[in-house]
């Protein structure tokens, strides 16, 4: 490849997934600063390289993995999924509220196939099964747009207790009959991405919105909204990649848009956190 800065890491192997878009080349580091730091630094090359789009950034341990608001991510080598795709879209397939449902739909489908129970999707960016986060994802803009994907396969809840995530959770302490792979949960999880990506590029969303939906699991909840500059209580009335809207004990209907949502607790939820 060409354009690429001084210092850009070299991956450690390169593997060809024919007939693929999303992951039709997934570079492997064994040790990475940040995936989506990686894809970020390989999405300045995109004008020049066009194939770039769909290629996907993956390690068995990285040192600086960003979450949600500025969060480190860490993660023993191996014990996660780490993994990020450079996407190349048309502005309006390439809005982060649509594309971090995407990831969510995707991610939530892949560790469906080896968990008793399918997890939710909690707003906005995380995967959970019963109270424990078991993936997380961040999508992040430069010359393309990047998605980040963190999905814990083999942690023990005293490896979550270590780290001071008393909420972590993973595939494995969910399932201890059926421990999958690495390379199985990658595999999964770039396949279910590729799925759900073309639609989007045609403008037909209907399909993941339902399942975003359903994911979520919000619609009749009363729930407390987190906005940009506002807070809300109310009824999730409807749930759609345009809007969000609470029914309200005074019979209003407020519409928020997905992009300036926060956060959306249930109420009960939210009681629970606030005065245990």
């Amino acid at each position: 490849m060409t354009g690429r800065p001084s210092g850009f890491p070299v991956p450690d192997q390169v593997r060809l997934r024919p007939g693929r878009q999303v992951g039709h080349r997934v570079h492997w580091h064994d040790s990475l600063d940040s995936t989506n730091e990686q894809a970020l630094r390989l999405a300045a090359s995109l004008a020049e390289e066009p194939s770039l789009h769909g290629v996907a950034i993956t390690a068995g341990s990285q040192r600086h993995g960003r979450g949600q608001h500025g969060r480190v991510w860490m993660a023993p080598p191996l014990s996660s999924v780490l993994v990020s795709v450079l996407l190349d879209l048309d502005p309006e397939a390439s809005r982060p509220a649509l594309l971090t449902a995407w990831a969510a739909v995707a991610t939530r489908a892949a560790a469906a196939r080896w968990l008793p129970l399918k997890p939710r999707i909690k707003w906005p960016n995380d995967i959970y099964l019963s109270d424990r986060k078991i993936a997380g994802i961040l999508v992040e803009k430069g010359r393309g747009t990047v998605v980040g994907v963190g999905l814990n396969i083999s942690q023990t809840e005293q490896d979550f207790l270590a780290a001071g995530l008393e909420l972590g959770g993973s595939l494995a302490m969910f399932n201890r009959g059926l421990m999958p792979s690495h390379a199985e949960v990658l595999e999964g999880l770039l396949d279910s991405m590729d799925h759900y990506l073309p639609a989007i590029q045609r403008g037909e969303t209907r399909e993941l919105e339902g399942e975003w939906r359903e994911g979520l699991g919000l619609v009749g909840t009363p729930v407390r909204l987190e906005a940009v500059g506002r807070v809300a209580l109310g009824v999730v009335e409807e749930v759609t990649f345009r809007q969000v809207v609470l029914a309200q004990d005074d019979g209003a209907r407020r519409p928020f848009t997905p992009e300036e949502i926060l956060r959306i607790h249930p109420l009960g939820d939210f009681l629970n956190e606030r005065y245990a």
